[in-house]
């Protein structure tokens, strides 16, 4: 097995069907590849950093984990809920004007109730 991938090499065109091993080991090669050119031609090819980029994002995101859902995506039934299915925390507080719960930071549910 070889210890790093040349910019030559095929490429996974998409890291995300990838296990965690997989992405690992590909990214310890591309790593060598880096060091390895570095060290002969006094700097890193376009390819390969790229592809550096490329498994930094990717393992960024997968030791992040999944991204919170606070509304599951449900039909169009016109309501609040569907206007956020599938939104994420941040799109939700702005949305709503900086508040986490909408009107003055009361759930809609409350909103009628004072």
């Amino acid at each position: 097995m070889k210890s790093r991938i040349s910019p030559e090499e095929p490429f996974p065109a998409n890291l995300e069907r990838l296990r965690d091993q997989d992405v690992e080991v590909l990214n310890s090669k591309v790593h060598r590849e880096i060091e390895h050119e570095f060290a002969t031609e006094g700097e890193v090819d376009a390819e390969t950093a790229f592809r550096k980029d490329e498994l930094d994002e990717e393992l960024d995101g997968r030791e992040a984990g999944p991204r919170l859902s606070l509304v599951p995506q449900q039909e169009d039934d016109g309501g609040m809920a569907s206007a956020y299915a599938g939104a994420e925390l941040e799109d939700i507080v702005e949305a709503s004007g900086g508040q986490a719960g909408g009107a003055h930071g009361r759930f809609r549910s409350d909103t009628g109730r004072q």
